[in-house]
Formats: structure tokens, sequence, C-alpha cells
């Protein structure tokens, strides 16, 4: 074996051994549900209080997006249902677009869902989300997120770009 041979193998072996879990598509089921105004107060699957409010029309269907980009991008695949474990459910119990543009608003994106991290039956891990954008003089020190946001208001979308991507990040780490 020549020396550049056994170079390349040995470059091959470090590779393999740093490099991250990569996950075939079904690694994981995606479910994503709409809390119902009235009917809970407290998350069926974690037990943390929520204060369930307007939902909007297509949450669902815009979580689903988000939260697919976001496993991608993890190089996770994904299935809808519980059958693939572990699975991944997302409990929707708020969802607002703001009210006015980018540079003023009468009332801002919110959002509030948890994510759910479930296997067997049992859950994995937690991951809340419950943002109200905030005006930079409401709260100063969220000025690293303000000018992130490019210094406006944000959208529903946008928010809940945030939120999955968050997530995300936090329920893989378990699994990587």
């Amino acid at each position: 074996m020549s020396l550049v041979s056994l170079s390349l193998l040995v470059a091959a072996a470090i590779l393999v051994a740093i490099a991250p879990v990569c996950h075939a598509v079904g690694d994981v089921g995606i479910v994503i549900e709409r809390a119902q105004p009235g009917q809970i107060e407290k998350c069926p699957y974690c037990g943390k209080f929520i204060n369930v409010k307007t939902i909007h029309t297509d949450a669902e269907k815009i979580v689903k997006t988000k939260l697919e980009q976001a496993l991608t991008r993890h190089g996770v695949g994904f299935k809808e249902g519980k059958e693939k474990q572990p699975y991944i459910n997302v409990l929707i119990y708020r969802f607002q677009e703001r009210q006015g543009g980018n540079f003023s608003v009468e009332g801002p994106a919110s959002i509030g869902l948890h994510m759910h991290l479930i296997e067997s039956n049992v859950v994995k891990r937690t991951f809340v989300f419950d943002e109200d954008q905030q005006a930079l003089t409401q709260n100063i020190l969220n000025i690293g997120k303000f000018l992130k946001r490019g210094a406006r208001w944000i959208t529903m979308d946008e928010l809940a770009q945030e939120g999955i991507d968050a997530g995300t990040d936090y329920l893989l780490e378990i699994l990587q």
C-alpha cells in the first residue's frame, strides 16, 4: 500500500469518526396539533401551563413546513405521524399575525407552541416557544434580537421560523 493510499485511508477513518450522525429519510415522525380554546389549561404532554389564544387558520400548515425545513437542514428524515419513533409533537396554542407594518404596529406577531420529542409514549425533551415581539423601548435587553431582526417588526411567519429552528436545534441534541 502506498503512502498516499494509507494517508487517504486514515483521513477517511478520521472523517467517519468525527462526522455528525446523519439520519436517513423517515427517522422521526411529525405530529402537529392545535389547542382548542377553553379546553386546555395544561399541556397534555409535558404538564406545563399554557394560555390558549387566537390561532391563525394556516398555523398547522406553516409549522409543519418550517419543521420539515429545519429537519432537512439537520439531515434528519421525517414522516408524518406517530408510527415512526421517535416523533416530534408540536402543540400550537397561539399563532397571531402582527397588525401593522415593518416599522409601526398596533399589535405584534405572537407565537405560543410546545415542541415535544416523544419516544415509546415518553416525553424525552420539551421546548417551549412563547413570544410576543416587543418594542425595544419595552425591554432594552432585547437589543440583540432587535438588531438581528433588522430593527423592524417581524411577521408571524418569521417569528415561527425562529421558534421552530431553536426548538429543532434543542430537541435534536439528544438524537445526534
